[in-house]
């Protein structure tokens, strides 16, 4: 995981002997996933602010010097936040179109079941959706760090559906990055938007007429500058 810092080869730490013998009854990846939860619920019920190192330490109900242990710095502890935000939201996106994909729907069709399976995620978890934006803004401000683990995971992960689940290959005129880039902004468009009014009807009608233009796009004259496999 980025970020993560392995035990020290050498030097004393104050503490060090109670800390590592806390971890040791406690899986180091077990533990850092519990303290990147409890980062996460904090961040959610009171925003990003209020999650100081102290707050997360009492919310995963450990030490400072355990959190200390499992990440050099809050700057690591929520890139690992960020790294491990893709999973909930978009694991029911890669059910869906595997499901699809099996049902033999139409790229059209897939797309659109893809995009259904994404809302109700959003719907079910807006204080996620939200601290997303929080990370982002929070990152951008310092170095930028987390807020490029947080989109380079989306990328990736919208870049994979694209090749494997939709059996796109990329050309020089419009690459798979590209297309998943388009993709991420219509999301984050329609989330915050959805954030601000929840309007269901309205993101519905936006993702339409957008995908519509996307998929017609791929479909027709894209065939041209898109390959699609199987």
């Amino acid at each position: 995981m980025r970020g993560v810092r392995d035990r020290p080869a050498s030097g004393f730490v104050p503490g060090a002997g109670r800390i590592v013998k806390a971890m040791s009854r406690v899986p180091a990846e077990q533990r850092r996933e519990q303290l990147i939860e409890a980062t996460i619920d904090l961040a959610i019920e009171e925003g990003l602010a209020a999650a100081s190192v102290r707050r997360i330490a009492d919310r995963a109900n450990v030490s400072l010097g355990v959190v200390h242990y499992c990440f050099n710095s809050k700057e690591a502890l929520l890139s690992g936040v960020a790294e491990s935000f893709a999973t909930p939201i978009l694991g029911p996106v890669a059910a869906a179109i595997e499901e699809g994909d099996a049902q033999g729907l139409s790229m059209r069709d897939l797309v659109f079941k893809a995009f259904d399976a994404y809302k109700v995620q959003m719907r079910r978890a807006p204080g996620r959706q939200l601290l997303s934006y929080e990370l982002a803004a929070w990152s951008i401000r310092s170095d930028g760090e987390v807020a490029r683990v947080l989109y380079t995971t989306y990328l990736d992960v919208l870049e994979g559906f694209i090749s494997e689940g939709l059996k796109l290959e990329g050309t020089e005129q419009l690459s798979t990055r590209t297309l998943a880039r388009v993709i991420l902004s219509l999301v984050d468009g329609v989330t915050f938007s959805w954030l601000v009014d929840r309007d269901d009807e309205a993101i519905d009608e936006v993702v339409r007429i957008v995908l519509d233009s996307v998929v017609g796009h791929l479909e027709g004259t894209a065939l041209g500058s898109l390959n699609v496999g199987g």
